[in-house]
């Protein structure tokens, strides 16, 4: 890992509620714009959505008026004006101790659980990863994650060099050292993501070969190319990398994007073919989409 930047010991908890058919859209906006996660709370039959995010204080993007003025622009007859958002700040273990309360397993496929470290694993499971919760990406409760852990294991082939872009919690670098990876690297620009990777690491004993890696696509200059990439993001950076990533990737290997909405397929696919990367499927779940590219 390089710089000198300190994870945060302090974080701003913001809350807010919004109608239920705004719900998404704000989320959406959320984490393409201002954190890399959130929690939702909802009441059945209740009108309006609870949303509660986090953000590094002293942190120098102004996430007030970036929210204020994008719910500005859905004010409608369910929502006549801007709701109020709260905020408090709240030390990062106090943060740890609250979500470790919300986190249960996830079944994500008839062999493969996703687990916080208290939770007793299934006897019949034959990939059991464990995490713990901080505030990295990736406990295999959100669509995309689970698709991508199902994708992983249905796909990926022991032996394979594996790059996750944006690897959050470290997941899938995880899952594919269980499936006997013969390489590992991890990559995320959020320090957060990096510290966890680590921990999660260590907790489900990683002994591949492997790296993790503060930074972007830039520090994948230079590297064997891979069998698997996995990227877990939004639209806009998804886009600036495919040639890249088309470089990056073996041929007869796959790579995955993740993190998309139905609006974003045109465009997604479009650059696809702009690269020669023109086999490929669409995996849904529930409003978000992955991509499946095959290379050669």
């Amino acid at each position: 890992m390089t710089g000198t930047t300190e994870i945060p010991k302090e974080y701003l908890e913001v809350t807010l509620e919004v109608p239920r058919v705004h719900a998404d859209a704000v989320c959406n906006f959320l984490i393409d714009n201002v954190c890399s996660g959130l929690v939702l709370e909802e009441e059945e039959d209740s009108p309006v959505t609870g949303i509660k995010f986090y953000v590094p204080a002293g942190h120098d993007r102004d996430h007030q008026t970036l929210l204020r003025n994008y719910l500005s622009q859905l004010v409608d007859k369910s929502m006549p004006e801007v709701p109020p958002i709260y905020e408090r700040p709240i030390k990062n273990v106090e943060w740890t101790q609250q979500y470790r309360r919300s986190v249960e397993a996830v079944r994500v496929s008839e062999d493969l659980v996703v687990r916080p470290p208290w939770a007793r694993a299934p006897a019949d499971i034959r990939y059991d990863i464990v995490i713990e919760p901080k505030m990295a990406f990736g406990t295999g409760r959100h669509e995309t994650t689970r698709t991508c852990l199902r994708i992983v294991r249905e796909k990926f082939k022991a032996g394979g060099r594996f790059l996750d872009l944006g690897c959050g919690s470290g997941i899938l670098c995880i899952l594919a050292d269980k499936m006997k990876a013969g390489y590992i690297k991890a990559v995320d620009h959020d320090l957060v993501a990096i510290e966890s990777a680590h921990e999660n690491f260590a907790i489900n004993n990683v002994t591949c070969p492997h790296d993790i890696t503060f930074g972007s696509l830039d520090k994948c200059q230079g590297d064997e190319p891979y069998d698997f990439i996995a990227t877990n993001i939004i639209k806009s950076t998804i886009m600036v990398m495919i040639e890249k990533l088309a470089y990056l990737l073996a041929g007869g290997g796959i790579l995955l994007l993740s993190g998309l909405l139905e609006p974003d397929l045109p465009d997604i696919s479009s650059e696809l073919n702009r690269n020669g990367l023109n086999r490929f499927t669409t995996v849904r779940d529930n409003e978000w989409f992955t991509f499946i590219v095959y290379k050669g």
